[in-house]
């Protein structure tokens, strides 16, 4: 497990949960010792750095890349880890021939309007976006699955009915609910699947504007979980506002 933040943390307890041995791979020594009372094996190494993958065997049964860059990180930092991590990352898994799952995004794609996208749908052409497609190609040429997931909620982290801006479609799923997608992405190789509840949440008022230097995403859509359901995997929880 590299990144133990919110998701990665849940998939690390559902994998021990099921039986399996789970390492989280994170970037300090301050948050290993944190995590170490539950996975005694986290490994505070950053796992950006070609030389930790160099010296990584391949006695693993999976690997679910799922780093993402804290807030208080340097600007480019979302760029070194999806680019440079995620090269490592997959060079790894395929020469030892160890499933991997990358953690993606809902957000890569370039909908707008307010129209239903599956996995096949066109893609934003922004710099986050294309970084994460790209790391998405990489997983899937090393033989690996992607999730792209929409927004995490859960313990800790209530969703809030932001009034501001126009009225437009919010994609969300539970953390729990995308752990256990996990599962299946490490079982289904070579494919993308989209994570997210069965019908999105409004948000917004209608004839809402953007505040002036509002920097929150303008676009609007809805995602299909179809392709992962045909796995059996379905939602257990059921978000409100």
């Amino acid at each position: 497990m590299v990144g133990a933040g919110f998701l990665g943390r849940e998939i690390a307890v559902k994998a021990m949960a099921g039986g399996w041995s789970a390492v989280p791979v994170v970037r300090s020594e301050s948050r290993a010792e944190a995590l170490r009372e539950l996975f005694p094996e986290t490994m505070a190494v950053d796992a950006i750095e070609s030389a930790f993958w160099e010296n990584l065997g391949g006695e693993w049964s999976g690997m679910v890349w799922s780093m993402a860059p804290s807030q208080k990180s340097a600007e480019g930092e979302f760029v070194k880890m999806h680019k440079e991590g995620v090269q490592h990352a997959t060079t790894w898994s395929s020469r030892f021939g160890v499933p991997m799952v990358y953690i993606s995004s809902t957000s890569v794609y370039a909908e707008s309007e307010g129209g239903w996208v599956d996995e096949t749908s066109p893609l934003g052409k922004d710099e986050r976006a294309t970084v994460m497609v790209q790391a998405e190609k990489k997983t899937i040429a090393a033989g690996g699955s992607v999730l792209r997931c929409a927004g995490l909620y859960g313990p800790d982290r209530e969703l809030r009915n932001r009034g501001e801006g126009p009225e437009r479609w919010l994609n969300v799923v539970h953390v729990e609910d995308a752990a256990r997608a996990a599962a299946i992405a490490l079982r289904v190789r070579g494919e993308v699947f989209n994570v997210a509840e069965d019908e999105p949440l409004r948000r917004g008022v209608v004839g809402g504007v953007w505040s002036e230097g509002s920097v929150r995403t303008r676009r609007s859509k809805r995602v299909s979980n179809a392709k992962l359901k045909k796995e059996g995997w379905a939602p257990i929880h059921s978000a409100k506002l």
